[in-house]
């Protein structure tokens, strides 16, 4: 069956008809330019009605420049802008209105970062990992749910749902694979994550209530574009010794070769 396995990947690899670029989202990266523009942005408005008492948000971002507070995640809602909001420091991330309390030092620049945000109201725990490794962590209040009819911007953060941005907040850089599951994932899940590295082919699951393919397809503006991530279709081989042809692996093949 192994053998097998084999056979029919370096059939879907090989074969010209399936010699097209990935889909699935697979090295596609959305680049925001060094040069700041308050044009520069990507919207979605997701249905976070799962999302509302659990919630993981994990990606790659690479950031270009630190000066200022620049933030490549916000969520907004007509109550609230600071909803959910990811910056380019662990000192940089708001929940729910709150400022987690974390080192104010400045992630590398020109590098990949994986970076995850975990949390659950029944737990009342948020925590932030990068890397792999859990850098802050804060309680939420009793009761907390993450409000629906919101809207989410990549390279911006928001004053208002879907604009009133500020130039000294935008973001230079790249994102990958950024996710939402409806689950609070676990510390092991998320490092598994990181250690797979960002090549590796993303699982199958019914916990993601918003893929990298719905930001890849959501409205961009000003100069965002996709650029390459650096991987080949060789790379994500490794993730397939040892497994056996499956119902989910076949679908995985279809969509992404």
């Amino acid at each position: 069956m192994k053998f097998l396995v084999c056979t029919v990947l370096v059939l879907v690899l090989v074969t010209p008809s399936n010699s097209r670029t990935l889909g699935g989202g697979f090295n596609k990266v959305l680049q925001f330019p060094r040069e700041l523009s308050l044009e520069n942005y990507v919207l979605l408005t997701p249905d976070f009605t799962e999302v509302q008492e659990e919630l993981s948000i994990c990606g790659w971002v690479k950031i270009y420049r630190t000066d200022g507070n620049r933030y490549w995640f916000s969520y907004a809602t007509a109550g609230a802008d600071n909803q959910i909001i990811f910056g380019i420091s662990a000192a940089t991330q708001h929940f729910l209105g709150d400022t987690m309390p974390a080192p104010a030092d400045k992630y590398a620049t020109f590098i990949w970062h994986h970076t995850c945000f975990s949390w659950s109201s029944a737990s009342q725990l948020e925590e932030l990992y990068l890397n792999g490794e859990k850098i802050a962590e804060e309680l939420t209040p009793d009761n907390s749910k993450v409000p629906t009819g919101g809207t989410v911007a990549l390279g911006q953060e928001q004053d208002s749902p879907g604009g009133s941005f500020d130039i000294n907040q935008a973001f230079g850089g790249e994102i990958y694979r950024l996710e939402i599951f409806k689950r609070k994932l676990s510390a092991s899940e998320i490092s598994d994550m990181y250690q797979a590295g960002m090549c590796d082919y993303p699982a199958s699951s019914e916990d993601v209530v918003v893929d990298w393919e719905d930001f890849l397809d959501a409205e961009r503006s000003g100069e965002v574009k996709e650029v390459s991530a650096g991987c080949s279709k060789w790379d994500i081989l490794k993730s397939f010794v040892g497994q056996e042809i499956t119902s989910s692996l076949i679908a995985f093949l279809e969509r992404n070769f």
